[in-house]
């Protein structure tokens, strides 16, 4: 996290805790804007560029959680939860929701900077394994069409599995694409013969 940072408080009492307020102060926030749990939150996310989103509720309930699930699938952010509520459901939906940490009893003011670095950092760990694994999935997929071609030319053009390949990626300098891309247009046309 840069020295200075943005957060979003949301909160389900009149005001948010003073001593979140002031122990994000003390972290480096330099900007917090506050809003009730009650207000239209996801449009007050989606409008504002924050580094940083904080929830101070008391007894967080599962609908809260599936709204800060479209926060992370839709605008991904760290996300802290303080709350008195232990209940170990509530806390596995947290999870789930990609809460970045969950806190029961924990507003001190000097636990606060510790506490948004963990979850900050855990929070840029798990981007990381999913970026990681988006990566793999399309490599995969990639092979696999490019296996799916080489199986068409050599049952289309009786070539031989190597020749196959070699026609790929031949195909695929001369057209200044990835072999890929050229596999799944040999798909298509040589697909599209054998509905002829």
């Amino acid at each position: 996290m840069n020295p200075a940072f943005s957060v979003l408080l949301i909160s389900d009492g009149p005001e948010p805790a003073k001593t979140i307020q002031d122990g994000l102060k003390s972290s480096g926030a330099s900007v917090i804007h506050t809003c009730s749990v009650t207000d239209a939150f996801l449009q007050v996310v989606d409008s504002m560029q924050v580094d940083l989103i904080v929830l101070d509720i008391d007894k967080p309930t599962v609908g809260l959680f599936e709204q800060f699930s479209v926060v992370q699938e839709l605008c991904p952010k760290p996300i802290v939860c303080f709350s008195n509520d232990s209940d170990s459901k509530v806390i596995e939906k947290s999870v789930k929701a990609g809460i970045a940490a969950y806190i029961v009893d924990g507003k001190s003011e000097e636990r606060i900077k510790p506490i948004i670095d963990v979850a900050i950092l855990r929070f840029n760990q798990c981007q990381a394994v999913k970026k990681e694994l988006a990566q793999v999935k399309d490599k995969l997929s990639e092979r696999a069409v490019i296996e799916k071609a080489k199986g068409l030319l050599i049952e289309h053009k009786n070539m031989t599995e190597n020749d196959a390949y070699k026609t790929l990626r031949k195909m695929a300098m001369d057209q200044g694409k990835k072999i890929s891309v050229v596999a799944h247009e040999v798909c298509g046309v040589l697909v599209g013969l054998e509905g002829v």
